[in-house]
């Protein structure tokens, strides 16, 4: 559903005092799951959620992207689940409503889910709590039964880059002279060349993908050096995200047009792009992730 149409039912919900204290917000992208909680959490708090004293956000720290229970080296308990229970369970600021937002909630360790489980069990009075995932199926079951759910998505905003808008474009060529047979539209040694001087051009588009729209994170004082590298590398998998979607749908326009490749194979082809993203979620560089799924795929249509 839309973001307007998951806020108007937890909305709903909350005017008639039925909403969940546990609301797992899942979809593709993060952008949309943000906005929903963060917009909720004003209609609940009466007034902006914007620096208010009774929200409480929990994002995975470090390069591994991964929610910690808790600091092990003496320093002080800053974006860990200990500092989040701990700040749910004390009386509110304002004497009324308290938030928390769990970002990337998939990216909790075994340890980390189980005491956070533990609140969702004996949730704090006044209390609601917003899980965020693009991954809901690698959180916990128990997590999971103990939530209302709910899947928002909305259209992605297309990258504005002439650069990898002319990249798909070789990509499909690349890929009709394979789908056409090795040694009939392109020879072997021609299509492993090609192969990568995509590669290559992948990883340089990336980066200046990147580092044109790195304006879009908040390079607030008050998030640490470990917080920033975590936001920095969830900037970088959505974009890269965006950049395999526009890829699958390559992939997919390429055998609609024809030359008798049967549907097996075009799904093969996408399964081993979805496995090329879940290496990446598996913190796999994004070339290496990119050439399996290239090598693969130039398998697959050759047989």
């Amino acid at each position: 559903m839309s973001e307007e149409k998951a806020i108007e039912i937890l909305d709903r919900a909350r005017k008639a005092g039925r909403l969940h204290h546990a609301i797992l917000l899942y979809g593709k992208a993060l952008e949309p799951l943000e906005y929903v909680a963060r917009e909720m959490a004003s209609r609940l708090f009466g007034r902006s959620y914007v620096k208010n004293p009774d929200l409480f956000e929990l994002r995975p720290s470090g390069k591994m992207r991964q929610i910690k229970i808790g600091k092990t080296d003496g320093e002080p308990e800053r974006n860990t689940m200990r500092e989040l229970l701990k700040n749910i369970r004390e009386t509110s600021v304002f004497g009324d409503q308290k938030v928390a937002i769990v970002y990337e909630a998939d990216r909790m360790n075994f340890v980390t889910a189980n005491a956070f489980l533990k609140t969702l069990e004996e949730p704090p009075p006044r209390t609601t709590i917003f899980m965020l995932s693009t991954r809901p199926g690698d959180i916990l079951d128990t997590i999971r039964s103990r939530c209302i759910s709910l899947r928002v998505d909305t259209a992605q905003a297309k990258l504005d880059s002439p650069e990898w808008e002319a990249w798909l474009e070789d990509y499909k060529a690349w890929q009709k002279d394979v789908m056409a047979g090795i040694g009939k539209a392109v020879k072997l040694s021609e299509a492993m060349m090609r192969c990568y001087g995509l590669l290559a051009r992948f990883e340089a588009i990336e980066a200046q993908i990147l580092e044109e729209n790195a304006g879009d994170i908040d390079e607030s004082e008050e998030l640490d050096e470990d917080m920033l590298a975590s936001l920095r590398e969830g900037h970088r998998r959505a974009i890269c995200k965006r950049m395999l979607s526009d890829l699958e749908k390559a992939c997919v326009w390429c055998a609609l047009g024809g030359n008798g490749v049967p549907a097996v194979k075009t799904a093969r082809v996408v399964a081993a792009l979805e496995k090329a993203s879940g290496l990446m979620e598996l913190n796999m560089n994004d070339s290496f992730a990119l050439e399996y799924f290239m090598i693969s795929s130039l398998r697959i249509w050759t047989r």
